[in-house]
């Protein structure tokens, strides 16, 4: 699995039309898309349902990246330089005088001497498990048993399928690194599924519009997890932890007063998802530049305040300017406080 005769083979059929098509599936899972895709989802469709797609996407972003960091793998551009990298998005410069030093069979692993070399080298993107295919998996799939229509099924079967192997052909992953993915995207699913997604409780939680902070159940799954993950991960994905706490500390000040309802003009829902992108990315730059301004640029602490009130601002401050222009409503019988 770990062979790159299997990414030979899929470069064999490459062409400049085919390319082109693998790279555009491919972009539908990197992150600048999917936060567009939400804010849209969140903004126009369905509020509490795009929350929940947030959800998954995070929480299936760190786990990946957990892994990734615990097996260490490269990928296969790193260990056969006859092979082709046309993801032309990866940030990835580091290069090995390596031809063709994949697994020489099925079941078997990488070189040793492979893996000692990437493994001292510098700014080495790992591998395994495949993020992209962890999170086609998860969020793809969550999107249909949330929204249950056969068109919206059929796309994300399609992109379940495609977006895996448009990494195997681009020369980014090996056929493990898909397969691990896939496996981990589905049991981060499961885990899911049986907490929210199951019909009975998705029906509760989709039926309340209040939630108080305090010391209760919601509060501590929003807003404690983003601090445990930092005991355990890098540095490099603590975006997804910022993004975590302020999207969850925004949902829980929100529904202090009521979660807001998803009905309204196709001209209010277009201003709320302006108001949306102009206060998360504003926000985003603007802090941005303050960093810069204050040297601050390279502090860690700092990115993390910057991301997290970027995420606040997109859920809190974005809609509540948007209930006092009348493009959103807030459910004012919500009662249902926990």
């Amino acid at each position: 699995m770990f062979q790159t005769e299997i990414n030979h083979f899929f470069q064999s059929f490459a062409n400049d039309g085919l390319t082109a098509f693998m790279r555009f599936v491919t972009t539908l899972g990197y992150m600048e898309f999917f936060m567009l895709f939400l804010i849209i989802l969140l903004l126009v469709f369905n509020f509490k349902k795009a929350f929940l797609m947030f959800m998954v996407l995070i929480w299936t972003g760190a786990i990946t990246f957990f892994f990734k960091e615990h097996f260490d793998l490269p990928r296969p551009f790193h260990v056969d330089n006859t092979l082709e990298l046309l993801d032309g998005q990866l940030p990835d410069a580091a290069t090995f005088d390596f031809s063709k030093r994949g697994a020489t069979s099925f079941w078997e692993g990488l070189p040793a001497d492979v893996l000692a070399a990437t493994r001292q080298a510098e700014g080495v993107e790992n591998g395994f498990p495949s993020g992209h295919s962890s999170i086609a998996i998860a969020f793809w799939a969550a999107l249909a048993l949330l929204f249950r229509k056969k068109w919206i099924t059929a796309i994300s079967i399609a992109l379940m399928i495609l977006i895996p192997l448009s990494r195997i052909y681009l020369g980014v992953h090996f056929l493990a690194d898909v397969l691990g993915g896939i496996t981990l995207g589905a049991i981060i699913l499961a885990a899911f599924y049986y907490t929210v997604l199951k019909p009975d409780r998705l029906n509760a939680f989709l039926a309340k519009d209040r939630y108080a902070i305090g010391l209760n159940p919601m509060t501590g799954i929003l807003l404690l997890p983003p601090f445990l993950f930092m005991l355990i991960l890098d540095q490099r994905v603590f975006v997804l932890l910022a993004f975590m706490f302020g999207f969850g500390l925004g949902f829980l000040l929100l529904a202090q007063k009521g979660l807001p309802e998803d009905d309204g003009s196709a001209l209010q829902k277009i201003g709320r998802v302006g108001i949306g992108i102009l206060t998360f990315g504003g926000l985003r730059f603007l802090l941005k530049m303050i960093g810069e301004q204050l040297g601050l640029e390279e502090a860690v602490w700092f990115d993390f305040f910057r991301n997290a009130v970027a995420g606040l601002a997109l859920i809190w401050i974005g809609i509540e300017i948007s209930i006092r222009l009348g493009w959103f409503q807030r459910n004012v019988q919500a009662t249902s406080v926990a």
